[in-house]
């Protein structure tokens, strides 16, 4: 059996500074998300998102996932030119 990870999928809203992106405010699209550890890597999430409706077909090399820092507690899908925040999976307490 193979572990899962919980996760809230979050949109977001940002502004841009000129030290980077800034979250203004976020809102819960969906929770409970169940994720295993071979389901994070940017293809597979961006599938996800996208057989979820959450992505279009059009956004198919326009996304990257940003995990910075490294924590796994938020993996923030950005727009692959500006970097723009999109989305962020977050993780949930067990």
């Amino acid at each position: 059996m193979t572990d899962t990870i919980k996760f809230r999928l979050l949109s977001i809203d940002a502004w841009r500074q000129p030290e980077g992106w800034t979250w203004n405010q976020w809102f819960q699209l969906q929770s409970g998300i169940e994720l295993t550890e071979a389901e994070l890597k940017p293809r597979a999430v961006f599938k996800w998102l996208r057989d979820n409706g959450y992505l279009s077909d059009a956004s198919k090399g326009k996304v990257m996932l940003d995990d910075l820092p490294t924590d796994r507690y938020h993996l923030t899908i950005c727009d692959r030119n500006t970097g723009e925040p999109l989305f962020c999976l977050e993780e949930m307490d067990a």
